[in-house]
């Protein structure tokens, strides 16, 4: 089955290949939801009330944060401050349930509008605000800590949602992830050739150099010039690259450790390098659902930049039908009394 996923960083290619394989069993969580409770009996299923309807929390369920990150890797420490730690400018989250051996993708778009905690340029907290989701991974002392900020900014428009493990991958990987997979083989809808003469409207090439970076990466000298358009590049190179990936790994096992090591600092990670490659057998034959995203409306705010709306109860719903299932559907309420 394809991987359908509206990738953005071709540095995904890594991160997507390791998504669509990495599982681990999540251990049953002791936070509980604004408006939920734990019910008695075995089991003791998180429980939550919505429109009247009660639902209980899946278990065995992994999530996993996947970022391109857009920095500038050319800064020195001391040019560094709290608020410049690069966009998140793709983000998608894995759900990974094991009980239903499935993989389900969730892709946020990059302009969501969202709470977002900020720092000043001494790294003081400096509030809350409404801002597009990407700026979240701007804030921090580290990368480290701007990936932790943008997962709590994830994790709170996902109704507090907890995030298992987050992976994120800046530009100075994608060429690196192409050249190990030997060229991923794109056919050119928009005319390139003002970045490079070989990537012209209507060629099909497999991609070398630095062309992987431009074919996903570019976007206001490209097409209409939209993220929408860039989303369905980086979906073509991802499926490619994913194929390719799951050939490498069959005829070398050892090739995702390989591939790990070789994005060096171009990845941060709060996952061991060795357990990302021991949950790869747990996960890697599950099937991938269709990317799927919010529904929501595009508007240009009063800076003039392009912002998503999205719905609480959009959100809600979501959640509710990812991880958890309805106590009449699945009969819980009999089996917890």
């Amino acid at each position: 089955m394809a991987f359908r996923s509206i990738c953005f960083l071709l540095s995904l290619v890594l991160i997507a290949g390791i998504g669509y394989y990495v599982g681990e069993k999540l251990e049953e969580s002791s936070v509980k939801e604004e408006r939920s409770t734990m019910s008695s009996g075995f089991g003791r299923y998180e429980e939550k009330i919505y429109q009247g309807e009660t639902y209980y929390k899946k278990t065995n369920v992994t999530t996993l944060l996947l970022m391109g990150v857009d920095r500038d890797t050319t800064q020195t420490s001391s040019s560094v401050s709290y608020r410049n730690g690069g966009q998140a400018d793709f983000l998608m989250l894995l759900v990974i349930d094991h009980d239903a051996g499935t993989i389900r993708q969730l892709q946020i778009e990059r302009d969501t509008m969202a709470k977002v905690d900020v720092l000043t340029i001494l790294g003081k907290p400096g509030g809350t605000r409404m801002m597009q989701i990407c700026l979240s991974h701007g804030y921090g002392a580290d990368q480290a800590a701007c990936c932790e900020n943008a997962v709590y900014s994830v994790s709170r428009y996902l109704d507090d949602l907890d995030i298992d493990l987050y992976m994120a991958v800046d530009y100075s990987a994608i060429d690196v992830v192409n050249s190990m997979l030997g060229g991923v083989t794109v056919t050119l809808k928009e005319d390139f050739s003002a970045l490079d003469p070989a990537m012209t409207a209507g060629t099909t090439l497999k991609l070398q150099g630095h062309q992987a970076e431009l074919f996903v990466r570019s976007r206001m000298s490209v097409g209409d010039g939209t993220n929408a358009s860039r989303q369905l590049r980086q979906r073509e190179w991802l499926d490619g690259a994913t194929e390719l990936l799951k050939a490498k790994v069959r005829d070398d096992s050892g090739f995702l450790q390989t591939l790990l090591e070789a994005l060096g600092d171009g990845l941060t990670t709060n996952a061991a390098q060795g357990r990302l490659v021991n949950e790869f057998n747990q996960a890697w034959q599950y099937p991938i659902s269709p990317v799927e995203q919010i529904p929501g409306t595009y508007a240009t705010g009063s800076d003039g930049f392009v912002e998503y709306h999205t719905e609480k109860d959009d959100v809600t719903r979501w959640v509710l039908d990812t991880f958890y299932r309805p106590a009449a559907e699945t009969g819980k309420e009999s089996e917890l009394g």
